[in-house]
């Protein structure tokens, strides 16, 4: 292909600035909608994955066969020192912390309120990402730590002195008094509305289940092997006759809406299709018509038909090359500009709103999102919009490749 056709083609573009521009916005503003979105979509996604293999669900989970299903306090793990300690020892695991739940009743005074006991390995639950991660100070024994929407409801405050009953394991009555050390907001929904948080000794020694527990979690190393790290820790000997199940199998629906953000960038890639198709056409289309008799001039100088057919095609990856660039860089921008501060989109609901997480299935997924591109998003629109650019001056280039010379110099 001959130099001087890429600088006509350059050149024509700007032969009707209007026209060329508005088709360079259209795809701009496409590409810059699917950057955005796409960067949207995985910091949140990047949210929910955090919020799930993080404080309350972990990467692994080992329980007592059926307890998933009928949560009776009755179904423990026996020795969870031994099981915790025998999970550790593979490479791949980053800690490993045992649970209790019980349901309760809590009575700061007179009245008697419905909670649940979540006792915890206060040392593996204080680290990063795990359920007491940011606390000041070690949890300690005597000491508990209640969800702020059940402290709300009670109207408990640190320092307060509480008495907590319930059922013990042997069935016996569990009661116990306790100080509240703190108020805490956690990611875990069932902590914030009905949790108070003690240490596994104190939780053992409340519900009689010494040595035992209901679930120990397991965090990795490596989040994209956890099936892998669930398969190996079943054939533990020391879990003999527990269930070991991935963070997939706990909670399949919110695996179904991770699955389901992938589309999002695709029908936002359709728009971005679409709005290339419409401008490109258009443009090319008019510019063609416009320049007929030049066209004819071309061939009755002996240019080939094959010149001018490449000359428009051209064209219309400039133009598509062009609008995908100016939306990139301003997809790069919006990232580069919410990355550091995020997106609150709790602060949607209006100013008198108090939301600042969204509760499922037991969860608390943020809504503040910190926008994250990869380097595919731009090349997928770079790439999607040149084919349709491609594909969008096919029309054009042939009525343009049929001309006759004569018949193209009188119009």
């Amino acid at each position: 292909m001959h130099p001087s056709t890429w600088r006509i083609a350059w050149r024509n573009l700007g032969r009707n600035k209007r026209r060329t521009g508005l088709a360079l916005l259209a795809i701009a503003v496409g590409q810059f909608a699917l950057l955005a979105t796409n960067g949207i979509m995985r910091g949140y996604v990047d949210n929910i994955r955090l919020a799930i293999t993080g404080p309350m669900v972990g990467h692994v989970q080992v329980h007592a066969p059926e307890w998933r299903e009928e949560r009776a306090l009755d179904l423990v793990i026996s020795n969870v020192d031994e099981a915790a300690a025998a999970i550790r020892q593979d490479p791949a695991v980053l800690n490993a912390g045992a649970r209790i739940y019980a349901p309760v009743l809590v009575a700061p005074e007179q009245d008697a309120y419905a909670a649940v006991v979540v006792g915890v390995d206060a040392d593996v639950e204080s680290q990063e990402f795990g359920l007491l991660s940011g606390l000041d100070a070690p949890l300690e024994d005597g000491a508990v730590l209640i969800g702020y929407l059940l402290a709300r409801r009670i109207g408990a405050e640190p320092g307060q002195e509480i008495a907590v009953v319930g059922q013990g394991a042997d069935g016996s009555i569990a009661n116990d008094l306790y100080t509240i050390r703190d108020i805490i907001k956690s990611p875990a929904d069932i902590v914030n509305q009905t949790g108070i948080v003690m240490t596994m000794a104190d939780a053992q020694y409340l519900l009689v289940m010494p040595g035992q527990a209901h679930e120990i979690v397991v965090r990795t190393t490596e989040s994209g092997q956890a099936e892998a790290l669930a398969a190996r820790l079943a054939e533990l000997p020391a879990l003999a006759g527990t269930e070991v199940v991935d963070w997939k199998q706990i909670v399949p629906e919110i695996v179904l809406i991770l699955d389901m953000v992938d589309y999002v960038g695709y029908f936002v890639l359709v728009l971005v299709l679409i709005a290339a198709v419409a401008g490109i056409a258009n443009t090319l289309m008019m510019s063609t018509f416009e320049r007929m008799h030049e066209f004819g001039m071309l061939l009755a100088l002996g240019s080939r038909p094959s010149r001018i057919v490449h000359m428009i095609m051209i064209e219309a990856v400039l133009i598509g090359l062009l609008g995908v660039l100016v939306g990139t860089f301003l997809g790069y921008g919006f990232e580069f500009v919410t990355s550091g501060t995020g997106i609150d989109m709790a602060s949607w609901g209006g100013s008198g709103a108090e939301v600042e997480d969204l509760a499922f299935k037991g969860l608390n997924l943020p809504l503040h999102i910190f926008p994250r591109l990869e380097y595919s998003d731009s090349v997928l629109g770079l790439v999607a919009v040149t084919i349709t650019s491609l594909l969008a001056a096919i029309w054009p280039a042939t009525i343009a490749g049929r001309l006759e010379p004569m018949e193209a110099m009188r119009a």
